[in-house]
């Protein structure tokens, strides 16, 4: 299954939801949507499998 997850600012809220998915279903794949390059950073760093940024990748 693909679960994408969208955060802004920092990734605080963005991170902490891949996090939890990450230790409950270790199977998943994560799509960090950052609406800059911090947020898809800690979210990448929290677990995803992959990243990107900006309003262009989002919109897409």
């Amino acid at each position: 299954m693909r679960i994408a997850v969208i955060d802004g600012q920092g990734g605080g809220i963005g991170k902490h939801i891949v996090e939890q998915l990450r230790k409950k279903m270790p199977e998943l794949d994560i799509l960090a949507l950052g609406t800059n390059a911090l947020a898809t950073g800690a979210m990448l760093r929290a677990g995803a499998t992959e990243g990107a940024s900006g309003d262009s990748a989002i919109l897409l």
